[in-house]
């Protein structure tokens, strides 16, 4: 049996890509693009979904200390093929099959034999759709937007 890593079968930014897409899209869209392949891989579940914390830090002005900022809840879930890839899925969230279902694609995209299907038909429509409805949030939110200037006036004597 030969194990396959990430690297040698895909590009980093790539895969960083695909998992942030899924993990990123509505469960509904990924479930509905999911099951026209019709695929159901044999794997081995080796971490069950799993719902815990991540704290979120930030950076006065982006660039000064760290503080912590916030937690918030994420699931995440890992899938080894019967060829050894292995494949992981977090996301934001308490959603266990969206991460056990992104962990297969994971796992899936890493198979040169099933990424090329799996880019046209479910990554690139689901990016598609996240970024349709970040310009709609954006649309709205400049849409109310106000501009503020202050005049500053000499005092008349």
């Amino acid at each position: 049996m030969s194990v396959s890593t990430p690297t040698e079968t895909t590009n980093i930014s790539a895969r960083q890509h695909w998992l942030a897409v899924i993990a990123n899209a509505p469960y509904e869209q990924l479930l509905q693009h999911w099951q026209q392949f019709e695929l159901d891989p044999p794997c081995e579940v080796i971490r069950q979904p799993e719902i815990g914390l991540a704290r979120i830090q930030g950076r006065i002005g982006g660039a000064g200390e760290r503080f912590n900022f916030a937690d918030t809840t994420i699931t995440r879930a890992a899938v080894r093929l019967e060829d050894g890839t292995t494949g992981y899925g977090y996301l934001q969230g308490r959603h266990k099959r969206h991460a056990l279902l992104g962990a297969i694609a994971d796992a899936l995209l890493q198979q040169p034999e099933y990424n090329l299907r799996l880019q046209a038909g479910l990554i690139q429509p689901l990016a598609e759709l996240i970024q349709r409805q970040q310009r709609q949030i954006s649309d709205q939110a400049a849409a109310t937007k106000v501009d503020f200037f202050t005049v500053v006036r000499g005092e008349d004597e």
